[in-house]
């Protein structure tokens, strides 16, 4: 997913908010078709999904019809139609109508707004919203029904989609919330040694550190590691996917060696997070996972 959203060339725009790319050469390569259809396992294999589609995007793609008056054109990937879309936004008398007519009418009129040399203010928002449609959506018409057609290679998934698009949302566009310490603390549970054990003490020590760190990371207090990140070297997915895991995901203990200093490690196809027992400050649980989260290259990338 993340591949698609950054280097297949299909996507383009703010992260979180992206836009299909109007590319001849990826089309005649089947890209879109390529993102559509491995969209489609992700979803099918419990993945994330794609997560990053602006949400007005989305509805069209789906039939319906957003409301986009107050579209925030700061989106728009192309500095040159931001400026142009914004003037039309902003614009708020018939005399700045006319400017605009006279500036920019033939640019409307190649939009699919032949009609902006008989318009008037009144219809400044109809005009407006038009040009938007054009550019996000009908411009890349032949790049989407590409991505719908991938979708849809897989047993005809995107009709599903369509049907019940509201549902589909969280997964296409990026409107889930960040994850909050109650949501992240209920996907785990401690696999303790036997009670009363050394063993057993020195975990527990660990996991006062843990909670603290939590605690801090909900607070603010600590910006070096987030709950994303935590989840993401845990599980591989820095999100919970929409069928959630196969099952919760476990945190397990390891001695550290005399003289050495092994990092948190785990395993993402077993679900399982490895903490060092006898951890009995917060700061060196911090350092320590910090550590192991920015001194790696990251999950997947070898």
């Amino acid at each position: 997913m993340a591949d698609i959203q950054h280097s297949l060339g299909t996507l383009e725009g703010r992260p979180g908010n992206l836009f299909f790319t109007y590319d001849q050469q990826a089309f005649s390569q089947n890209k879109y078709y390529t993102a559509g259809k491995l969209v489609t396992w992700s979803i099918i294999h419990n993945g994330p999904g794609l997560r990053c589609l602006n949400s007005e995007l989305f509805q069209l793609m789906c039939g319906h019809t957003p409301e986009l008056s107050e579209f925030n054109t700061e989106l728009i990937p192309e500095p040159e139609v931001q400026e142009k879309l914004s003037k039309l936004q902003k614009c708020n008398t018939e005399a700045d109508f006319n400017e605009i007519k006279s500036n920019l009418g033939d640019w409307i009129s190649e939009c699919a707004v032949p009609s902006i040399f008989s318009s008037t203010f009144q219809h400044v928002t109809s005009v407006f919203t038009q040009i938007l449609k054009h550019y996000i959506y009908h411009r890349v018409a032949s790049m989407v029904q590409q991505f719908k057609a991938g979708m849809n290679s897989c047993n005809l998934f995107w009709e599903k989609v369509a049907t019940d698009w509201h549902e589909f949302l969280p997964i296409f566009t990026h409107t889930s919330v960040r994850l909050s310490r109650t949501v992240f603390r209920e996907l785990f549970y401690v696999k303790w040694s036997a009670e009363g054990s050394n063993r057993r003490e020195k975990e527990e020590d660990t996991m006062y550190q843990w909670e603290c760190l939590l605690m801090s990371i909900q607070e603010g207090e600590t910006t070096d590691i987030t709950f994303e990140e935590l989840l993401t070297f845990a599980t591989g997915a820095d999100a919970i996917p929409p069928l959630d895991f196969p099952h919760k995901c476990s945190i397990e203990f390891y001695d550290q060696e005399e003289g050495s200093c092994r990092l948190p490690f785990s395993s993402t196809c077993a679900l399982v997070l490895y903490l060092p027992r006898g951890i009995a400050q917060e700061d060196e649980l911090r350092d320590l996972l910090t550590f192991a989260l920015k001194g790696s290259l990251g999950f997947g990338k070898v």
